[in-house]
């Protein structure tokens, strides 16, 4: 008996529908995706996103919430570490 090799979503290659198109957006099979609105239609707060890495703990500003935050999850790393280091 031969087993099926499941294929994945077929990926968009094509600059123009990539540039006019919100490809892979779209949930129902018979539907089209969506096409793009102007800028001036999306929140101002969308294009000021942080898409890059994470900043570091030094780059941020002591008192942001940010701060405290990253502060925290390196808090929860370390001590995670340490408990695996730890044998019974």
């Amino acid at each position: 008996m031969v087993k099926e090799v499941l294929k994945g979503p077929e990926v968009c290659k094509d600059p123009v529908r990539l540039t006019s198109h919100a490809v892979g957006v779209n949930i129902f099979k018979q539907e089209e995706d969506p096409p793009l609105r102007p800028h001036e239609e999306y929140p101002s707060w969308l294009f000021q996103l942080n898409l890059g890495p994470p900043k570091k703990l030094t780059e941020l500003d002591p008192e942001s919430y940010d701060c405290l935050k990253r502060l925290r999850k390196e808090h929860i790393w370390r001590s995670n570490k340490l408990q695996k280091s730890q044998k019974f």
